[in-house]
């Protein structure tokens, strides 16, 4: 918040204390009443009332600590700065003149209320009645005829309120000190009153100090707290404190320095190409890295020769023979990496400072591995369950299967229907029909579908024995209509309209009978419809197909009209099997309508029906067999079975594997959130991986923060440098911690197939999402690196280190574009903030950007800016450049100074230079608004080069 913001007043007293005669602040404050009186006539008759004794701060024994809004520094806090003013907020404007025991002159006021800061070493509040109170030197006082410069009243510019009243305390405070503010009167009557009670007579009004002869004063205490202040400097002075690092500071940035001349410690050294080499170093970059790194001294042959050596390496390993591993190579299922390959596998496997970042990331992954497997435990949830339903599954699979192997697939079609008898209204064959309805509709009795047909023709069983019955013979002769049962009527007739019945209007038993007959005649023609909508699909499934179309084409107008146009059941488009499924619409209501076009169609068959449909009311002749004639006869006996074809269709029903895999499948449900891949048969166990979203860059910090950025902690106070992401790193440190645990929870028994990546994430981004897909999903040509998400290889980081970090850690950091730069006011809209702050150590923190696309950071700017929320009051501590200033900024505690206090009775004697800084003054005298608006520290913000903090030239 800027001063432009704001407005300051003086001060704020009520109608009553200003009716107070005096302006001197050590008289009895009286009021002297007047008013008139009005009589008849119109008569006015002046009255002078009585001097009345006004409630001064003799009266007050206590604050309600309700109205102070706050307090700065706030209550414990650390590290503050101390060329800053205490001051203290209430929620009443006129809190500060409320008791004061004068009015105003020339626009000051001095408040009944003084805040004192005194060393908390030596000085503790006591308890006390009514009032604690503190023993303070007179030194630590300040001067009470100043005291109205330091009360005043804030408002938002332009508007009416909120308005808030303010104490600030003048004194300058030493830098490590523990300190004690405390909220005490200013007037004698208010001391008196705190210490022994209220409305005390007084001997001698005025000032609680000075007193000649007294150097110790006691104090009552309406409010205290505590706070300790840091080392000199505020956000100003930090920041211009900060400067690059130096060409030969930059150096220590520039990565671990790593010896591979012999990589293995019994091996030969790698073979460098030149006999005069010396020792073959690689610069190891860590997770920031500067933008032009210095390299190794390692030769294009040595790092040939390693790839080799790496490579044989790794194809040598077996499950019996260690190896480097391949890190990586589960989730892309590969084994080997061949020497010349190209692609992110190779550059991560047979590149040593890639390896090393991948050891890396395994290496953490082994010294958490316990805290690491207990939370993917907890992840695991019902997959627990389900695999050891999908175990249980497989088992009964296993058994049933080979039950079904010996005792179903070798029974006689008759065995096999006694079998399946108990649950023929279930069991159905691929003709689409239950067992019971495929053999109602055959030539067999219907009784062949009920378990005790079977009983009663069991093999072995008193009626075989005495007939010398062969209950399989009679099953096929009866199923392929060789043997017919006695049928007194055919299987299907045609419908028939009921006669119009004679009667008079008016007869009920006429129109009763003429009902009945109409009901009949529906109940009949809905009994021949379902009936023939079962024979069709039996009749295709048993290889008439002929007469499965004939009788579709048949039914299909009338159905068509019934489904009112309902989908699947189109006239010219009906199956047999859509006649099964249009069962469901044989009901009086619907056949009704129909009977009449129903029994016209089925009299008048169409050329080429081939079948006989009898007449209502026909008595079959006595035929033995149906085997002459079998397609004509459909109709009258049933269809015809081929008992082999119909054992192999309900040996195929009575299969328990599909069965099973359904009920499976109806009890376990496999979401892909968290798999690599869905099992590929129902019964395989459910493969599962952990996630863990914690940023890794959070990992390798705390761990390993040389390998987050080598030589930090060589870095000297006060350096900002800006630094780039390592894509390559971070891509191997991942793919190594991955490769890791998934090889740990194949160790525990974990159900995963080593090809999942349980870190995603590697910065602490704001939005949460991931840096990296899932790694079996990598593109096997790409870079490493190239598979970031986000960018993420593109980041730059701005490092600062020092003084201003542990201060101020909320601070304003942001990109500026060149652009904006020309802009005098540098509008805040323009600037780019960071996607991620991230704390270092107390002292250091990284920014990271991510700029525009096509934008290079080379030629954009860096703000560092207070946070303006804070308001402060103070003065700078850099000396003074010179007798004039430019602006109150430049106010410090050099000129404002008198023993130990700031006083600005009177504006300066060497104001700033531009009038357009100087208080509207005209006419009136310098009051406690203006040393507020002089007074107030407004927020800074310093801009840098992007180049300057690179070390090159702006």
């Amino acid at each position: 918040m800027s001063g432009d913001d704001l407005e300051f007043a003086p001060y704020l007293q009520s109608p009553v204390g200003a009716a107070i005669p005096h302006t001197a602040t050590n008289l009895e404050p009286d009021l002297a009443p007047t008013f008139t009186l009005t009589g008849p006539r119109n008569r006015r008759l002046p009255v002078q009332g009585h001097g009345l004794r006004m409630l001064g701060p003799e009266g007050v024994v206590g604050l309600d600590t309700r109205h102070v809004l706050r307090v700065e520094p706030a209550p414990g806090s650390t590290d503050v700065e101390p060329n800053y003013l205490p001051f203290v907020e209430f929620d009443l404007p006129e809190l500060p003149w409320l008791f004061t025991p004068a009015r105003a002159a020339d626009g000051r006021l001095r408040p009944w209320l003084q805040l004192i800061v005194v060393e908390a070493a030596g000085h503790t509040v006591q308890p006390g009645s009514p009032l604690p109170f503190v023993d303070v030197e007179l030194g630590l006082l300040p001067p009470l005829e100043d005291a109205w410069q330091w009360a005043h009243i804030q408002r938002p510019a332009g508007q009416s309120g909120p308005m808030v009243s303010r104490l600030l305390c003048p004194r300058r405070l030493d830098a490590d000190h523990d300190y004690l503010a405390c909220l005490v009167p200013s007037f004698q009557g208010g001391v008196s009153a705190g210490l022994t009670g209220g409305f005390t007579e007084i001997d001698q009004p005025g000032d609680a100090w000075p007193f000649p002869g007294r150097d110790v004063f006691r104090l009552p205490v309406y409010h205290s707290w505590g706070f300790r202040t840091g080392a000199e400097g505020d956000f100003e002075q930090l920041a211009t404190a900060v400067v690059p690092l130096r060409p030969e500071e930059a150096g220590l940035l520039g990565g671990r320095t790593v010896d591979v001349t012999r990589p293995w410690p019994h091996g030969d050294p790698l073979a460098s190409g030149d006999p005069a080499a010396g020792r073959q170093t690689i610069t190891v970059q860590g997770v920031l890295t500067l933008f032009d790194p210095p390299p190794g001294t390692v030769t294009q042959a040595a790092l040939d020769d390693f790839r080799s050596r790496v490579a044989a390496h790794i194809d040598r390993g077996t499950e019996t023979e260690l190896a480097p591993p391949l890190y990586g190579g589960h989730p892309v299922v590969a084994r080997t990496v061949d020497p010349g390959a190209t692609g992110w596998l190779a550059e991560l496997n047979l590149d040593p400072e890639h390896r090393i970042a991948a050891a890396l990331g395994a290496d953490w992954v082994r010294e958490n591995q316990e805290f690491l497997m207990a939370r993917a435990w907890d992840q695991l949830g019902a997959v627990r369950e389900a695999n050891r339903k999908l175990q249980e599954t497989v088992f009964c699979t296993a058994v049933c299967d080979s039950l079904y192997r010996r005792h179903l697939q070798t029974l006689s079609p008759g065995e096999l229907m006694a079998v399946a008898a108990p649950v023929g209204e279930r069991v159905r064959t691929d003709s689409g029909l239950p067992l019971r309805t495929e053999v109602a509709v055959s030539p067999a009795p219907t009784a062949m579908a009920d378990a005790a047909y079977h009983r009663l023709l069991r093999r072995r069983g008193p009626l075989a024995r005495r007939a010398s019955l062969d209950g399989d013979s009679l099953a096929r002769r009866t199923m392929t209509g060789a043997l017919l049962p006695p049928l007194p009527v055919p299987m299907v007739t045609r419908p028939g309209t009921s006669p119009a019945f004679a009667a008079e209007a008016g007869d009920a038993f006429a129109e009763r009978v003429d009902g009945a007959l109409h009901s009949a005649a529906t109940r009949h023609t809905t009994g021949m419809l379902r009936t023939m909508a079962a024979v069709a699909p039996a009749a295709l499934a048993n290889g008439f197909a002929d007469q499965a179309g004939a009788i579709t084409s048949l039914l299909a107008p009338s159905i068509g009209r019934m489904a009112g146009g309902q989908e699947g059941f189109a006239a010219d488009s009906m199956t047999a099997d859509d006649l099964l499924l249009s069962e469901q619409l044989f009901d009086s209501g619907t056949v009704e309508p129909l009977v009449g076009d129903l029994a016209g169609a089925t009299e008048a068959l169409p050329d080429g029906f081939g079948m006989t449909l009898s007449a209502p009311f026909t008595v079959l002749t006595g035929q033995e067999s149906m085997t002459d004639d079998p397609g004509s006869q459909l109709l009258q006996f049933g269809v015809p079975i081929d008992p082999d074809a119909y054992r192999q269709r309900l040996v195929g029903a009575l299969d328990p594997t599909p069965l099973l895999a359904a009920r499976l499948e109806d009890r376990i449900t496999v979401t892909g959130e968290s798999l690599v891949a869905p099992p590929e048969q129902p019964t395989d166990p459910v493969m599962v991986c952990p996630d863990f979203p914690a940023a890794m860059a959070l990992a390798i910090k705390e761990s390993e923060p040389d390998w987050f950025l080598p030589g930090i902690a060589a870095v000297p106070d006060d350096r900002a440098v800006l630094l780039k992401a390592n894509g390559p790193f971070i891509a191997a440190f991942m793919v190594g911690a991955n490769d890791e645990l998934n090889r740990e929870m194949r160790w525990r028994e974990y159900p995963t197939d080593l090809r999942g990546s349980p870190f995603t994430h590697f910065w602490p981004r704001p939005d949460g999402l991931a840096d990296i897909p899932p790694v079996h999903g990598w593109a096997p040509d790409g870079a490493l690196g190239s598979h970031l998400a986000l960018d993420a290889n593109d980041l730059d980081v701005l490092l600062i280190r020092g003084r201003l970090v542990h201060r101020y850690p909320g601070m304003i950091v942001a990109a500026v574009p060149p652009a904006a730069v020309q802009d005098p006011l540098l509008a805040p809209d323009t600037w780019v903030a960071p996607v991620m702050v991230l704390p270092v150590d107390g002292r250091t923190c990284a920014y990271a950007f991510q700029l525009p696309p096509g934008q290079d950071i080379h030629n954009w700017w860096i703000v560092l800016a207070e946070n303006g929320r804070r308001l402060r009051f103070g003065y700078d501590t850099a000396p003074g450049t010179g007798p004039g200033m430019k602006t109150w900024d430049e106010l410090n505690w050099e000129r404002v100074q008198v023993d130990g206090f700031a006083s600005l009775g009177r504006m300066p004697d060497n104001p700033p230079t531009s009038e357009l800084e100087h208080p509207l003054t005209t006419g009136r005298s310098w009051n406690s608004a203006d040393v507020a608006r002089v007074t107030l520290q407004r927020p800074f913000r310093l801009l840098r080069t992007a180049r300057s903090l690179m070390g090159e030239a702006p």
